[in-house]
């Protein structure tokens, strides 16, 4: 449904001036959620987990000069293990919902003040 809702803005026209902003927050969002998503498929801890979090890990050090500090961060170690699934679960229960609260709340609040836009 979000992708439904985001294709109906784009081709509406409904992200230009003055609601820019609201499209960023509305992006961050969509990431938020596919966020949510990986995180949770990783928590049964079977091994189709195990080898996607491993391969959560290799993307996440392919990433230029933060790569190799963003996967000790989240592996929480050298090896993938308890503290791995650990610090995904903090990600999935605390982290990803408090940013997707604070998201939709700051995407409301622009929709309230700027009104919906319809159909060009």
């Amino acid at each position: 449904m979000m992708f439904l809702h985001t294709l109906r803005v784009f081709f509406t026209g409904s992200y230009k001036k003055p609601r820019e902003l609201n499209w960023v927050v509305g992006v961050l969002i969509f990431f938020v959620m596919l966020a949510l998503g990986l995180t949770g498929y990783l928590l049964p801890w079977d091994m189709k987990a195990y080898f996607a979090t491993v391969v959560t890990l290799e993307i996440a050090e392919s990433v230029p000069i933060i790569g190799d500090f963003a996967k000790a961060l989240l592996a929480g170690g050298d090896i993938v293990g308890a503290a791995t699934l650990t610090r995904f679960f903090a990600i999935h229960v605390f982290f990803l919902p408090a940013a997707l609260l604070g998201l939709l709340g700051a995407h409301f609040i622009m929709i309230r003040r700027q009104g919906i836009s319809g159909p060009l």
